[in-house]
């Protein structure tokens, strides 16, 4: 939680150099290039005041830079796998980029904060959280992700490249 360093540019940044190639489903779904998936990010933390550069970073972590791969398929527009459990449950399937970011922005709260939500809750596993438990991402290890060893601090190497 709190003010964001990162920007859209650095988010850009960080994503062209990878390599990879954005979808391009999301054209459809709100976010046609990477420039607006990184806009919409960065509004959608703050709105919820969750830092934007984490949010980002998981997102580029749980994704593998937007190429999925696993259970969760790249027109669910879930990039934090919210309830993708095994192959064979894939998760929350979410109607555009904006839902989908701000779903993930309201689970980090979730975890990251006791404070209510700003935006109209649309993170069906929102109330399943212990609310406050995760203040630091080290503390996600072995509850966003399970067994989760590392998970925490794989992100934060992300989000130092980014800020």
């Amino acid at each position: 939680m709190g003010n964001s360093a990162a920007t859209v540019s650095s988010m850009v940044f960080l994503y062209n150099p990878t390599g990879h190639t954005y979808p391009t489903i999301y054209a459809s779904k709100g976010a046609a290039t990477i420039n607006d998936f990184c806009q919409t990010v960065l509004e959608e933390a703050y709105a919820e005041g969750v830092k934007a550069e984490i949010l980002f970073a998981q997102a580029m972590y749980e994704t593998d830079w937007l190429q999925f791969g696993g259970s969760v398929k790249a027109e669910q527009c879930n990039f934090g796998g919210i309830g993708a459990i095994n192959t064979s449950a894939a998760g929350v399937a979410f109607g555009n980029v904006r839902i989908g970011l701000r779903a993930q922005t309201q689970h980090m709260k979730a975890y990251a904060s006791t404070e209510p939500l700003n935006n109209a809750c649309v993170d069906p596993r929102f109330n399943k959280v212990n609310r406050g438990i995760a203040p630091c991402l080290e503390d996600l290890d072995g509850r966003w992700a399970v067994p989760g060893v590392g998970y925490g601090k794989r992100i934060a190497l992300i989000v130092a490249k980014c800020c």
